[in-house]
């Protein structure tokens, strides 16, 4: 099955989606610089491509991944005095990696290096869309295409959907999905 990327398509006009750039408006600021606007070049892992997907909206590019290739998310978590709360989370490949835009990462030494960051326990538990809709307190009768709605214009989908297959295609994951 060939991916197609309409919007993107129409935008670039035949030029490299890599050379276009895409704002974002997100609906709160990201976590780490508190941004409000970025600018994303499709596939470009560039500090507004890092802070968006690793700082706040984690979830779409987890979720387009996740449709990409039907593999379960990967969530994770760090400890509290009460239980486990959520971080962070990208999906678990075939070979039991956790994938997000960082890269393709081992899970145990991933989970090493966050527990040293962030001074507590921390773990990345393999799990389904009900267990990430839990842990975002999402709404029970929310569905998995959720994220669609989310972006507010199609070509935004397509650039998380751009960024998923680049993703799988640099990590050589594309042909196990």
């Amino acid at each position: 099955m060939t991916v197609t990327y309409p919007h993107l398509e129409e935008v670039a006009a035949g030029r490299p989606f890599e050379q276009i750039a895409v704002e974002f408006l997100p609906s709160q600021p990201t976590n780490r610089r508190g941004l409000t606007r970025l600018l994303l070049n499709p596939g470009v892992i560039n500090d507004d491509a890092d802070e968006f997907f690793a700082w706040g909206f984690c979830w779409l590019l987890a979720a387009a991944l996740r449709e990409a290739t039907g593999w379960a998310y990967g969530l994770v978590e760090r400890r509290r005095e009460d239980g486990w709360e959520w971080t962070h989370v990208g999906v678990i490949t075939p070979d039991g990696r956790f994938l997000d835009i960082r890269g393709h990462h081992d899970r145990d030494g991933l989970a090493a290096t966050l527990t040293d960051a962030y001074g507590v326990p921390a773990r990345i538990r393999i799990g389904t869309f009900a267990d990430l809709r839990q842990a975002t307190n999402m709404p029970e009768d929310t569905e998995p295409d959720w994220w669609l709605g989310t972006l507010g214009t199609p070509l935004l989908v397509d650039v998380v959907r751009y960024f998923a297959a680049c993703l799988l295609s640099r990590y050589e994951l594309a042909e196990v999905a």
